[in-house]
């Protein structure tokens, strides 16, 4: 049986460029209208990722569903790495905590948009967590590993078509030639890319699988499953109605905000990728390889629009308002949805 959901008021996403006093104003709309309130947190909202595995029982879970350990207990490290000079760029973390038992290290980040430099941010993240672990008088280099989750609200590029529903990615150093001569394993980076799982709560198999989309659809339950399982912790810390008037606003304030983000990520992405099409087009003709270009452009920009579509799709866009934004027809835009 399907659970029941809980439709967000689309209104809320679909504003573009609201100034402060408007964003106040839908926050005081949301608190004098608790209906209007969805009976779970967004857990792709900055706060509410960093309220929900602030928790250690929630903590504890997601890391022995996703990663190759066993962790009984945690210590929540500080989220930020003190610099030796004002010239060093500092690390601010969303969450981070090691194991008390075999003191790995433990860095989850929340990425609701693409960015260019996510990679390399990861991975000075990681390489900053094991630099630090080495002090001076220590004779010999042992590290302890340290893990790198990415909880992606988007589709990565990948040099191979993905299987439908794949959707973790491991990374760690290897060899070229033979990927199972393995360098090190004291620094890997795992990669879950919410989008490309698309099957529903009941069709998951694997704790992974259901992470993957609570993830994504937490704040669309109207209450605990019944197949919750050993999820129903989650699902107790998510409830927005255990908050004082207080926290919840705060709550409502990263809301708002971070939908506010979105929408304007998503104008600016597709603007300047318009732009840049329209752009290559046009160098493609004066140079003479006008039909190689467009055919090459066309190619990776269908790509990127259906990818766009569906995540415009998850946050609840009009197929009309999609089409205008990628300019994929209404029949491509629906058959994403089947």
């Amino acid at each position: 049986m399907k659970h029941k959901t809980y439709k967000l008021d689309p209104a809320i996403e679909k504003q573009l460029f609201a100034t402060p006093t408007e964003l106040d104003a839908r926050v005081q709309e949301l608190l004098d209208n608790p209906s209007q309130i969805a009976p779970f947190m967004d857990f792709r909202v900055d706060w509410s990722f960093k309220y929900i595995l602030g928790h250690e029982e929630a903590m504890i879970k997601l890391l022995n569903d996703i990663l190759p350990v066993h962790v009984d207990t945690l210590e929540y490290l500080p989220n930020e790495i003190p610099v030796r000079s004002e010239k060093e760029k500092r690390a601010v973390f969303d969450v981070i905590c090691t194991n008390k038992t075999t003191k790995e290290k433990f860095l989850c980040e929340m990425q609701r948009l693409p960015e260019s430099d996510m990679d390399d941010r990861l991975l000075f993240y990681g390489c900053s967590l094991i630099q630090k672990q080495i002090k001076r008088k220590d004779k010999k280099y042992i590290l302890n590993t340290v893990y790198v989750i990415c909880v992606a609200d988007y589709e990565r590029a990948h040099p191979t078509p993905v299987p439908a529903n794949d959707f973790l990615f491991k990374y760690r150093l290897r060899d070229e030639r033979w990927p199972e001569d393995v360098l090190t394993s004291k620094l890997q980076f795992y990669y879950l890319e919410l989008p490309r799982f698309q099957k529903g709560w009941e069709a998951a198999q694997t704790n992974a699988e259901r992470w993957c989309y609570l993830f994504r659809n937490l704040y669309k339950f109207a209450g605990v499953p019944r197949d919750a399982s050993d999820f129903e912790p989650i699902f107790e810390i998510a409830r927005t109605e255990q908050f004082e008037e207080e926290q919840l606003k705060v709550y409502l304030n990263a809301m708002v905000t971070d939908y506010e983000k979105l929408v304007i990520g998503e104008y600016h992405e597709q603007k300047g990728f318009k732009e840049g099409l329209e752009q290559g087009r046009a160098e493609g003709r004066e140079q003479g390889r006008a039909e190689g270009r467009e055919q090459g452009r066309a190619e990776g920009g269908k790509e990127r629009a259906l990818n766009s579509a569906r995540n415009m799709l998850a946050r609840g866009y009009e197929v009309s308002e999609i089409a205008e934004v990628t300019e994929l027809t209404p029949e491509e835009i629906n058959a994403l949805q089947q």
